[in-house]
């Protein structure tokens, strides 16, 4: 067999037997280095197709890309039976450690790891040495394009986590003076690494240079009060004063200052069902990261449950993760939105993670640099829910050894997967049994015994869908007295075609199950649940359905409670309420469907009307565009949000800014005037907040 020297970090070579293969740079280089990044590993040929193409595909993209994987094979010669086909859709590149660079860096990681286990501090930084001496430059530097770019940035991020390992371990080994000059061209080549400056400093008063480590404190500080608004961390300031105290250098006992450990997830479903193939997978895929940045997504169509497992299994392992668990709600996928901007979800972390409000820069990518380094020294859990697109997501990933993020999606997002190395968990409808189950939990076992043949019928004509059952359990278990099978008798007669769901479950039709929850509802539940399709989303407060329907909130209240008995809308906090995106489209049609146009336009103009009088009132309470005076009372039927003071309307305005955001961006049934008035208090917030980018987007809106 012919032997290889194939090298990732740095250039892009390929040596076979001693001589350098001419690999063609562009989609056959790409496809290599895909394949190399997951060496011996199975990439479906899917993956490679995104990595190429993207979203613009050629015709017929599948032979395109199996003739670049020809091509390649040609230009491996005596090594082209190294590329193996799995299956009918997919490649594997086989190659032994020893014939890779990042193979073997990783080997040589793991040794030092386990090393310093054991108390041999030496030859774990020896080991650490032989791994950095894997780089001859950026890996893949003479590629190109989003895939290799994605690799790129993964493995030139991880370099500095082992060069820090290595030169903490070289100051704990008594080797100070002779790694100061090297820490001196790490920070003046990228002085923001707060960890290298930390090791710098300790580094020089080891070595009695004192006045010196307090000198790179000082310029720290200053860099980052002048680059990004903020302040060294806390373990540095203790550094300084360490030093100041003159106490001994080496490694400093750490004063811990309490720091705020965000616990954002949502409750976990108490009747979780099933799902234990998954649950592993996922289990696997953390046992997988071994201590590094992991990376999983699970991915499936809509109501199939992908929230409640990464929720559940989020909360069966947030134990590992001592610096918190982390959930963002991307909104990927609503009818009525591009989905959450990655800057506002970083902004939203930030602040969960402790980070005031004034320090908070504006650009993405300075949100970003803050974000990696506020997480730099934390192992935290971050669960990015209803992904749309890779794009929204990268920005959100957390680099830090030990951490490891979630995210679910409709879309199978196999930019992660080959850019990022995700870990894909594919959910598919419940198995009958788990389905049966679900059902079971929901109505009773006494009951589902009774009637069983019907009880499998309703399964069935849910087409296994978890939303779907949840929906159909709820409103059965809140009529005792309707048999099961006049239920499924009613659910085989309901034939309108949900399309997207048809075709995603052919046989089935889910829709019917909603249309079995609607039409139990009263006329009021569902005239809020008709309405709640005008709202742009993503959540509902009593007030602002109290406008839509234009009558009293005492009404709105009543409708809302109603619609969360039967899970047709969820309440994720007290006073607010969300609506899956299926069901969103359900009632969109419904309102089409059942209002008249007329009443529909006037319904929007009520619900901009409490957004302006609410927008002026808290504005007023803020004094954020100096306007002071009381403002016109609201119209009839409209109920602005009751907002008593400075506090509570600073928490309306971060509350309903995407909603607001959406208005102004588009107005739909608001007057010119309306939306002039609501830009202006939103205008105002937006400064306050830094958020810039939306800001242009408003003012040219």
């Amino acid at each position: 067999m012919p032997t290889l020297d194939v090298r990732l970090l740095g250039p892009l070579e390929v040596r076979i037997d001693g001589v350098e293969a001419a690999i063609p740079r562009g989609k056959t280089a790409t496809i290599l280095a895909i394949l190399l990044d997951d060496a011996n590993a199975v990439v479906p040929l899917e993956h490679l197709i995104h990595a190429v193409y993207g979203y613009d595909r050629p015709q017929d993209p599948e032979t395109q890309i199996q003739n670049a994987v020809g091509v390649l094979r040609l230009r491996l010669g005596a090594a082209r039976d190294r590329i193996e086909t799995v299956g009918r859709r997919a490649n594997r590149f086989r190659i032994d450690t020893a014939e890779l660079d990042l193979l073997r860096c990783k080997e040589q990681e793991n040794l030092a790891r386990n090393l310093r286990a054991e108390g041999r501090p030496a030859e774990a930084a020896d080991a650490l040495r032989a791994a950095l001496a894997e780089w001859r430059g950026p890996a893949l530097a003479d590629l190109s394009g989003t895939a290799v770019e994605a690799i790129r940035r993964r493995l030139d991020e991880h370099r500095p986590t082992l060069l820090e390992r290595r030169l903490d371990l070289d100051l704990e080994l008594g080797r100070a003076a002779d790694v100061v000059d090297e820490l001196r061209q790490i920070v003046a080549a990228d002085g923001k690494r707060q960890r290298f400056t930390a090791l710098l400093m300790r580094a020089l008063h080891a070595s009695g240079r004192t006045s010196e480590a307090l000198e790179a404190f000082a310029a720290l500080k200053l860099l980052l009060q002048e680059q990004l608004g903020i302040d060294p961390d806390r373990d540095l300031v203790d550094l300084n004063a360490a030093i100041l105290r003159d106490e001994p250098a080496g490694t400093p006992a750490r004063i811990e200052a309490p720091r705020l450990v965000p616990a954002t997830l949502p409750r976990a479903i108490t009747r979780f069902t099933g799902r234990d193939d998954e649950i592993r997978a996922l289990d696997d895929a953390l046992d997988a990261a071994d201590g590094e940045a992991g990376l999983a997504v699970v991915a499936g169509m809509g109501g199939v449950g992908k929230t409640a497992l990464a929720v559940r299994w989020a909360h069966r392992v947030a134990h590992r993760f001592p610096d918190g668990p982390l959930y963002f709600n991307l909104r990927g996928f609503d009818p009525l939105s591009d989905g959450a901007d990655p800057a506002a979800v970083l902004a939203e972390a930030l602040a969960a993670l402790g980070v005031p409000a004034q320090q908070l820069p504006t650009g993405l990518s300075e949100r970003v640099g803050l974000y990696r380094t506020v997480l730099a020294r934390r192992r935290v859990l971050v669960v990015l829910d209803n992904a749309r697109d890779a794009a929204q997501v990268l920005p959100l990933l957390p680099v830090a050894p030990g951490s490891f993020t979630l995210v679910t999606s409709r879309d199978r997002l196999t930019g992660l997967a080959a850019g990022e190395g995700a870990d894909a968990v594919p959910l598919g409808v419940m198995s009958e049994a788990d389905a049966w189950a679900l059902l079971v939990r929901r109505i009773g076992l006494a009951r589902a015994v009774a009637e069983e043949e019907p009880v499998r019928r309703i399964v069935a004509a849910c087409g296994r869908l978890p939303l779907a059952l949840t929906l159909i359990g709820a409103w059965a278990a809140q009529h005792p007295g309707f048999s099961i099978a006049s239920l499924a008798d009613r659910l085989d007669q309901t034939t309108n075609v949900f399309k997207v769901l048809a075709a995603a479950v052919p046989g089935s039709d889910p829709r019917s199950v909603f249309a079995c929850s609607y039409q139990a509802l009263d006329s009021r539940a569902a005239q809020a649940f008709r309405l709640f399709g005008l709202h742009p989303g993503p959540e509902l407060t009593p007030a602002a359905m109290a406008s839509l329907m234009g009558g009293p909130r005492a009404d709105a209240e009543a409708a809302l409670n109603e619609l969360a008995g039967v899970h047709l809308i969820e309440q994720p906090r007290p006073g607010r309420y969300t609506m899956h995106d299926l069901l969103r489209a359900y009632a969109k049609e419904r309102l089409a469907e059942e209002v008249a146009p007329e009443r529909r336009t006037a319904a929007e103009r009520r619900l901009v009307a409490h957004y302006l009088h609410s927008a002026r009132a808290a504005d007023r309470l803020l004094l954020l565009s100096g306007d002071d005076t009381l403002p016109d009372p609201a119209p009839d039927g409209v109920l602005p949000e009751p907002v008593a003071g400075p506090r509570e309307a600073l928490a309306w305005f971060d509350a309903e800014y995407p909603v607001l955001l959406g208005l102004v961006l588009s107005p739909s049934a608001a007057t010119d005037a309306d939306v002039q008035g609501l830009a202006r208090r939103l205008a105002e917030y937006m400064v306050m907040r830094a958020l810039a980018a939306d800001l242009d987007a408003a003012q040219t809106a």
